[in-house]
């Protein structure tokens, strides 16, 4: 599998770093993305409570969209909303496209308080699918589907993340993009939770472009001062061979 840094894989779309405005994906971030660390996390103390996670995440896929044209987005794992917010942005700015993100579940509060400070035309263009990613892709309106492309965040175990990835590999027209996928020497990684066991499954995908883009604090701030040869995973990109 090739391995890219994020910076050069903007670039290589024909969307690099200067071309974008990283205060746009700041202020999406700051609603939907930042992180808070615990008070018993060692750099608490020593650097801050807050830190961007993984914001590059927002320009990859708000690059794709406007790079490959992609008309229709499915996202699995809405989480607070960065990445359907970012793929939002960019077809509203294409005039065309829409998203559909599936979560079991949308939290009422922040979902009013995201409303009021990002455009109506954003949310305009999301339809928010609530429900278990199994359910919801299994179900008949899901069959007769098809993206442009697939996020798959969801669920980071084995078994949820092969699920999401048997409905994507028959429902993708272009792309698929999967979270947190964790090199087997990651000993350092922007999370150590023991649950994310996507790397297995993506392993075993064959026939396609696959490539990992190494990201997490490669063009927005790291307060951890990693270098670009310590960070051991990212996300992982299929195309069609």
């Amino acid at each position: 599998m090739k391995i890219i840094n994020v910076k050069d894989k903007l670039k290589e779309i024909n969307h690099p770093v200067e071309s974008l405005s990283l205060g746009e994906f700041d202020i999406i971030g700051e609603y939907a993305a930042k992180r808070i660390r615990n008070p018993d996390h060692p750099l608490y103390h020593s650097v801050g409570c807050f830190y961007r996670a993984n914001y590059e995440r927002g320009l990859l896929i708000y690059s794709l969209i406007k790079e490959y044209k992609v008309m229709s987005f499915l996202e699995i794992g809405f989480g607070r909303g960065y990445g359907a917010l970012c793929a939002a942005k960019a077809m509203q700015e294409n005039g065309f496209g829409s998203v559909s993100t599936v979560d079991i579940d949308f939290d009422d509060n922040h979902m009013k308080m995201i409303r009021q400070i990002f455009p109506d035309d954003w949310f305009n263009r999301i339809e928010f699918l609530k429900g278990d990613s199994k359910e919801i892709l299994n179900s008949d309106d899901m069959k007769y589907r098809s993206y442009d492309m697939v996020y798959i965040d969801g669920a980071h175990d084995y078994e949820s993340t092969k699920n999401d990835w048997e409905y994507a590999k028959d429902h993708f027209n272009k792309l698929v993009l999967f979270d947190d996928y964790k090199l087997p020497d990651g000993a350092k990684f922007s999370t150590d939770d023991q649950t994310i066991d996507c790397a297995r499954l993506i392993d075993e995908i064959e026939g396609y472009k696959k490539e990992l883009i190494i990201m997490d604090r490669r063009i927005f701030f790291d307060d951890r001062e990693w270098k670009d040869e310590d960070i051991k995973g990212g996300q992982v990109l299929i195309e069609n061979a």
